[in-house]
């Protein structure tokens, strides 16, 4: 067998180039990692234009890639070869062993396709026969667009049925861990970094990084990646699903973070954790802050960062929402999202689709409500949802709201009693049949409008001020030392552990960003 080892070194970050293991970068152990897998007779990086520290010894394909235009080059570079090793160049840990048992199903089969399942990103190539990459150029037809990372299974699911695939499937799935082991981000890099240093100095095999996970779960904690945080202390509604007007005079509150604050604890984020996801607001509501859209500028001219806003969809006028959309459609075209999600997105919270049931649950506002969600779906089509909270007893009423929304972007949430703070209504127990450790306190920061941090959401208490598990505050405190104070909760949780408010609380597994 002869084949060809293409690694695509688009779209890179700085921490690709950072060293990782012995002085060297991604991008180096990427490529010799490749030049190692079996039968590989050539290996082409194929780099976006520019001036970047690239390897000797290596053919270098540079060019501001499309889909389209990868798979016309990689159509042209498999004349002559039995079949194409595909992966990205800032995964350090492509482990030549998998490739090989990849390789010989791939062949043996016959297949057209083939990739590895149940195992991390970035530990696999993904292998195509001559002709397929041709074949999906035709199939891609007027669909081009930026490079990501599933390009060519994004592509083959257009006509998948048109497709011999294979699959080498992981005898122990990892998936449920949503780990990513390339190095696009400062989170994934420290993650590269754990492992080299949990695998004795070594890059680790794909065995034994199922090991290390097994033995060390620790170790996946790595950066936040998800900041909500309380901007406005009051709220137009007093729901009956919501635990905050039972601890805060929620409608009487006036209290808010300002701007200043708010930037400068943006630029706390983006210097520790690189990248992260801005959820506003925590507790309170976002419409009725008195600079609430020189806030939403100030998330989404960075660029490392994305915005989520969950409103009632009470309080905003429709010129407030027009500016939000003219932000995004203003943000420069030739920069660079370091985030993979858009600038905003918008949780519009409903509950209902009956106006009486709303009363009940919200209060009044039903239809100003829904005119809001209907602006924003037609500002924001991709990236505006409308939510209901599944609650027992009141299945009929979540189906005719599901109906109702179809057509839109649903979120159905599960209910939530906030650690016994609300009476349990959860409608079904869909929680995991072995307990992880808890993935808000892997990734999440919440922060209140004071800049304190709670462990996490869940306790209610620290809206009092009266909470036994505030990690710090933003304003005076490092954000890194804070992070460093939630270490013993997490690795608590590792050793099955679940004390105070953790002990009963059935959101751990419940997943962010």
């Amino acid at each position: 067998m002869k084949a060809l080892s293409i690694l695509f070194a688009g779209h890179l970050c700085s921490e690709t180039f950072e060293p990782v293991f012995n002085g060297k970068n991604s991008v180096s152990l990427a490529l010799e990692q490749a030049k190692k897998f079996p039968s590989a007779e050539k290996t082409v990086l194929l780099a976006q234009k520019g001036d970047f520290p690239f390897p000797g010894g290596v053919q270098i394909e540079q060019k501001d890639w499309t889909k389209l235009s990868l798979l016309e080059k990689i159509a042209e570079l498999q004349a002559g070869f039995d079949c194409v090793y595909f992966a990205f160049a800032d995964c350090p840990f492509l482990d030549p062993a998998l490739a090989g048992a990849l390789s010989q199903r791939h062949i043996r089969e016959r297949a057209d396709y083939s990739y590895a399942d149940g195992f991390p990103f970035g530990l696999a190539p993904e292998i195509l026969s001559p002709g397929t990459a041709g074949i999906l150029a035709k199939i891609l037809s007027n669909s081009d667009g930026p490079v990501e990372r599933d390009i060519l299974f994004s592509v083959i699911q257009k006509d998948i049925n048109a497709f011999d695939i294979e699959t080498e499937i992981s005898a122990v799935d990892l998936r449920c861990h949503r780990i990513n082991l390339c190095a696009d981000s400062k989170r994934n890099l420290l993650l590269l970094k754990n492992f080299i240093s949990a695998g004795n100095g070594k890059i680790p095999s794909v065995y034994e990084i199922e090991k290390i996970i097994e033995e060390q779960p620790e170790i996946l904690r790595t950066l936040p990646a998800f900041y909500p945080i309380q901007v406005y202390g009051g709220c137009p509604q007093k729901c009956s699903i919501c635990p905050y007007p039972l601890f805060t005079d929620a409608q009487g509150r006036k209290d808010f973070m300002d701007t200043a604050r708010f930037a400068s604890l943006l630029d706390k984020i983006v210097s520790f954790s690189g990248d992260a996801v801005i959820d506003l607001s925590l507790w309170g509501e976002l419409s009725l802050h008195p600079e609430k859209l020189k806030l939403i500028e100030e998330v989404i001219s960075r660029n490392a960062l994305s915005l989520v806003i969950e409103t009632s969809g009470i309080g905003w006028k429709e010129r407030e929402l027009e500016e939000c959309a003219e932000f995004c459609s203003s943000l420069p075209q030739n920069t660079e999202r370091k985030s993979a999600l858009p600038p905003i997105s918008w949780i519009v919270s409903l509950d209902t689709v009956d106006s009486q049931r709303y009363m009940s649950l919200r209060g009044a506002g039903f239809a100003e409500a829904e005119n809001c969600a209907q602006k924003l779906l037609t500002l924001f089509p991709q990236n505006c949802y409308v939510q209901a909270v599944r609650v027992k007893g009141f299945e009929d009423d979540t189906e005719k709201f599901y109906r109702r929304w179809k057509d839109k972007n649903v979120i159905i949430q599960k209910y939530d009693d906030f650690c016994g703070a609300l009476e349990k209504k959860q409608a079904g127990d869909i929680s995991p049949v072995i307990r992880k450790p808890c993935w808000h306190i892997m990734r999440d920061m919440p922060i209140l409008t004071d800049g304190s941090v709670p462990l996490c959401r869940e306790d209610m208490s620290a809206i009092k001020q009266q909470s036994k598990f505030i990690l710090g505050n933003v304003f005076s405190d490092s954000l890194e030392k804070i992070w460093k104070e939630g270490d013993s909760y997490y690795r608590e949780q590792c050793g099955k552990n679940y004390s105070g408010l953790c002990k009963n609380c059935d959101e751990y597994y419940t997943f962010n960003f």
